[in-house]
């Protein structure tokens, strides 16, 4: 039984609907399969990951369209992965998805009785995935801070699930309100998140889907990076997520920047039953339930304080993993700024971030009264003379 309090704050949610699920009021948790950059650029392996996922009991399986010139700088440098140190920007290349396989990827899973879920990372990919038919969209939690792109998907009128690793509420509430400034009602899930690859446990503060959820009224969920198939994602079903999404691969020992921290099928497969039989019990006997099957001091570490905040896990990628504004080429100073030289990108960790996306529409059209070189990020230092602001 809900609480009257919670009764009036579930009237408001707006149901997602991705397919023949629904989540949102008195609905199956929603299960997404994330495949990330596992397909490891195979087409084979992609439909098979599909199937996997259909055969673990996922609803929805979810894959990346993203091209790493709208995602990085090409002069991020080298930086430290699960895979060791790499060229970050030639494995993102590497692992791009062929767009061109889409229609198959989307048409496989319709046969095996999944919804083909996908991430844009560009306006322009938003308008494709559209065109395409996906039954919603999901926002990376590194691009809550591309108001753009938010706005750009608000538009499509699709479903749309934000991760919100790396973020505060305050970053939350920022990207719901452009949202919502573009479509009112446009109909959100929250994923909480945490950008620890892996996350620890403890570190899930999952007490944070009950904060969302009160504070902006819409269905909250959980997207996991941890490696626990079962603690975390009964824990997070009985804590109130409607929708639970998890990485995953046939195996951690292959080579990919996204393997190491995934679930293997039959983990899969566990996750997916503990989350049904969680499911399955009296909103008021779930927690308990957990509490004695996995202890309540297991679960009181992975509930945690409920404070949406940065986690110590994710710390070192709060600065370099959301969006600012950066030169995409030289600019000389006098030169006007506009799309052709400047872009919304993530920086990394060997380079500045710049200024917030939300200043993107603020800077096109000045003129640069400094030089940028490529991959700069765009500072009020380089719009602004010298003692023009006391």
């Amino acid at each position: 039984m809900r609480t009257q309090h919670e009764e009036s704050i579930a009237g408001q949610e707006a149901p997602v609907h991705s397919g023949q699920r629904t989540a949102g009021n008195d609905a199956s948790v929603l299960l997404i399969g994330e495949v990330g950059s596992n397909h490891n650029r195979d087409l084979s392996l992609a439909r098979h990951l599909i199937e996997v996922a259909a055969e673990a009991g996922m609803d929805a399986v979810k894959f990346q369209a993203f091209r790493a010139e709208w995602l990085y700088p090409p002069n991020c440098g080298e930086v430290m992965t699960p895979m060791g140190k790499v060229d970050f920007f030639a494995v993102l290349e590497q692992n791009q998805l062929p767009v061109e396989w889409l229609p198959e990827l989307r048409d496989h899973a319709h046969r095996c009785g999944l919804r083909f879920l996908c991430t844009p990372f560009d306006e322009e990919a938003v308008c494709m995935l559209a065109s395409l038919g996906v039954t919603a969209l999901k926002i990376a939690s590194p691009e809550l801070t591309h108001l753009p792109l938010l706005r750009a998907a608000a538009r499509t009128g699709l479903p749309l699930f934000c991760s919100t690793g790396v973020s505060t509420l305050a970053d939350v509430e920022e990207a719901m309100q452009a949202i919502r400034a573009v479509n009112p009602r446009a109909q959100v899930s929250l994923l909480q998140c945490v950008s620890g690859y892996p996350t620890p446990p403890e570190q899930a503060n999952l007490a944070v889907i009950e904060t969302m959820r009160r504070a902006f009224g819409v269905p909250v969920g959980y997207s996991d990076h941890t490696m626990d198939c079962e603690l975390v994602p009964a824990v997070a079903v009985a804590a109130g997520a409607a929708v639970i999404e998890k990485h995953f691969t046939l195996s951690r020992d292959l080579h990919g920047p996204d393997h190491s921290f995934a679930l293997e099928p039959a983990e899969l497969k566990t996750m997916a039953r503990r989350v049904r039989e969680v499911e399955a019990l009296p909103d008021a006997e779930r927690m308990s339930a957990v509490q004695e099957r996995f202890g309540a001091g297991a679960v009181r570490a992975v509930l945690g304080h409920g404070r949406k905040e940065i986690m110590p896990a994710e710390a070192e990628y709060y600065p370099c993993d959301r969006r600012s504004i950066h030169a995409i080429r030289a600019i000389a100073p006098g030169e006007v700024l506009s799309p052709d030289n400047l872009r919304i990108l993530r920086s990394e960790r060997n380079l500045t971030p710049g200024l917030h996306p939300r200043y993107w529409e603020v800077v096109l059209g000045a003129r640069a009264v400094r030089s940028l070189a490529v991959g700069e990020g765009l500072q009020w230092r380089h719009l602004l003379a010298e003692g023009s602001v006391e």
